[in-house]
C-alpha cells in the first residue's frame, strides 16, 4: 500500500501538543500505528526518522537503508527517503564482466518499492511524513530471526563490557562468543554475529595502538598466532620498563624467507611514525623478481646494540637459515651488526643509496650517467676498472677527497 501526504497536510496534520515525537531512545510501540499515524509523525532529525522506520521495520520483518536526499537553494538538506535494504538490482555491469574470477555473491536484493519519505517543514523546523509505502515485494523475515538482518543487530554496552572483561584474561575470542552464545540459549539468540564480535575486537585493539600503548600493540601481534599458528613477535623493554626493539614476522614471510632469503635486504631509513624511531623493513626478491617481505622492526635507536638484538632474533625466527649476501645502506652501526653476527655473509650497499650520494656530490650529468652505467650494468671486472681509471684521468678525479 502506497499513502502520501502533501505539504500542507504536513503542515496541518496536527499542532505541537497533539504531533507524535520520535526519540532514539524511546521508540514508542510500534504495533499500534496505523498507516494515518505514521503520516502524522513528527521527527527533530533525520537520524530520529531513521530510527523510527529502522523500528518499524524490525517490527514487520525488513531492514532499512537510509537513501538519497534533496537540498534547497542554500544546500541544506530538505529531504530523505528511508528504503527497504532490497530496494534495486545489482547493476548489470557486475554480471557483464569478463576479467571476474570469483562466484558471484547471491543476490539478495529484489527491487522493493517499501519506503518512507521524509521532508523538513522549514515552518517549525521538524522533519514530517510525506509518503509511505508498506507493500513489498518479497518474503519477510520471520520475529524470530529480524534480529539478525544488519541494521538490527547490536552490541549491547552489557555484551562490550563482558567481550572485554574476558578478553583481559586472554579468552580467545570464538571462545568467547560460543559461551555468550550458550548461556542465552544458542547463537540465534544473541542479536549479533561472530563476525560482529571479531570486528568489535578488531576495532578497540585499533584503537588502543593508535593512543600509543605498547602493551596492545604486543598483545595484538601475539593475537594473530589465533589465525596464523607461524606467526612469531619478539620484544625486548628498557630498564624502566619501555618497549625498546620489536620485531615480527608473519607465516608466509617466514616461508618466503626459506625459499628466497639467500640474499637479505635490511633498511632502516623509515622514520615517518609518530614515535620518529627507526622501523626495520627485511626483504628480498622472489623467482619472479617481485619484493618479497621478510619481516619488520621497530627499533629503541640506531645503535650497534638495536641492530645487533635485531639481526639475532631475526635469525631465530628464520629457523638459523643465514643469507649468502645482506644488502644494506652505509650506516657504520648496521655494517658493523652484520659482521658481528652474519659474519660468513658477504655484506654489500645498497646501490640506490650509492647512487643518491653521487647525485649528491657529482655535479656533471654526464659523469652521473657513467656511474649508473658501473652500478647497474653487467660487465667484467676488468672492463669496469679499465673504465674507472680513465674517468679518473679525464676529469681530474685524482685528488678528490670525497671519489677516491
Amino acid at each position: 500500500m502506497e499513502v502520501s501526504l502533501s505539504e500542507a497536510d504536513g503542515d496541518c496534520g496536527g499542532s505541537d501538543g497533539d504531533a507524535n515525537e520520535v526519540e532514539n531512545s524511546d521508540l514508542e510501540d510500534l504495533g499500534g500505528l496505523s498507516v494515518d499515524d505514521i503520516l502524522k509523525k513528527v521527527c527533530h532529525s533525520i537520524e530520529n526518522a531513521y530510527e523510527f522506520y529502522r523500528g518499524f521495520g524490525k517490527l514487520h520483518g525488513f531492514g532499512v537503508r537510509k537513501g538519497d536526499s534533496g537540498k534547497d537553494c542554500d544546500g541544506n538538506v530538505v529531504r530523505y527517503r528511508f528504503f527497504c535494504n532490497k530496494e534495486g538490482l545489482r547493476e548489470r555491469k557486475h554480471y557483464d564482466r569478463v576479467d571476474r574470477t570469483r562466484v558471484h555473491k547471491p543476490e539478495t536484493r529484489t527491487n522493493c518499492k517499501a519506503m518512507l519519505s521524509v521532508y523538513l517543514d522549514k515552518n517549525d523546523k521538524h522533519w514530517k511524513v510525506r509518503k509511505l509505502v508498506t507493500e513489498h515485494n518479497h518474503d519477510l523475515t520471520p520475529a524470530g530471526m529480524v534480529h539478525l538482518i544488519a541494521n538490527h543487530r547490536r552490541l549491547t554496552e552489557v555484551a562490550k563490557t563482558q567481550i572485554a572483561g574476558m578478553q583481559a584474561h586472554g579468552i580467545a575470542t570464538s571462545k568467547i562468543v560460543g559461551y555468550m552464545a550458550g548461556t542465552i540459549g544458542g547463537y540465534s539468540m544473541l542479536g549479533f554475529l561472530k563476525k560482529d564480535v571479531y570486528n568489535y575486537a578488531d576495532k578497540m585493539r585499533r584503537i588502543k595502538v593508535a593512543d600509543g600503548d605498547a602493551n596492545s600493540a604486543l598483545v595484538y601481534l601475539e593475537g594473530k598466532a589465533e589465525s596464523d599458528p607461524m606467526a612469531i613477535a619478539k620484544y625486548n623493554v628498557t630498564s624502566d620498563n619501555r618497549l625498546a626493539n620489536l620485531i615480527w614476522a608473519d607465516g608466509s614471510s617466514r616461508v618466503d624467507y626459506q625459499f628466497f632469503g639467500d640474499v637479505l635486504a635490511f633498511d632502516s631509513t623509515y622514520r615517518k611514525n609518530k614515535y620518529k624511531r627507526p622501523v626495520v623493513i627485511f626483504s628480498g626478491s622472489n623467482n619472479h623478481k617481485q619484493t618479497t617481505i621478510f619481516g619488520f622492526g621497530l627499533l629503541l635507536d640506531e645503535s650497534l646494540a638495536s641492530y645487533w638484538w635485531m639481526l639475532e632474533n631475526l635469525m631465530e625466527i628464520m629457523c638459523r637459515k643465514k643469507p649468502s649476501v645482506v644488502v644494506t645502506d652505509g650506516d657504520k652501526a648496521m655494517i658493523k651488526a652484520v659482521s658481528e653476527v652474519l659474519p660468513e655473509s658477504t655484506h654489500r650497499l645498497c646501490a640506490w643509496h650509492v647512487e643518491k650520494n653521487v647525485t649528491s656530490n657529482v655535479k656533471d650529468d654526464e659523469l652521473r650517467g657513467l656511474f649508473r652505467r658501473w652500478l647497474y650494468a653487467d660487465m667484467a671486472t676488468d672492463v669496469f676498472e679499465s673504465e674507472w681509471e680513465q674517468a679518473v684521468e679525464e676529469y681530474g678525479l685524482g685528488q678528490n677527497q670525497w671519489w677516491c
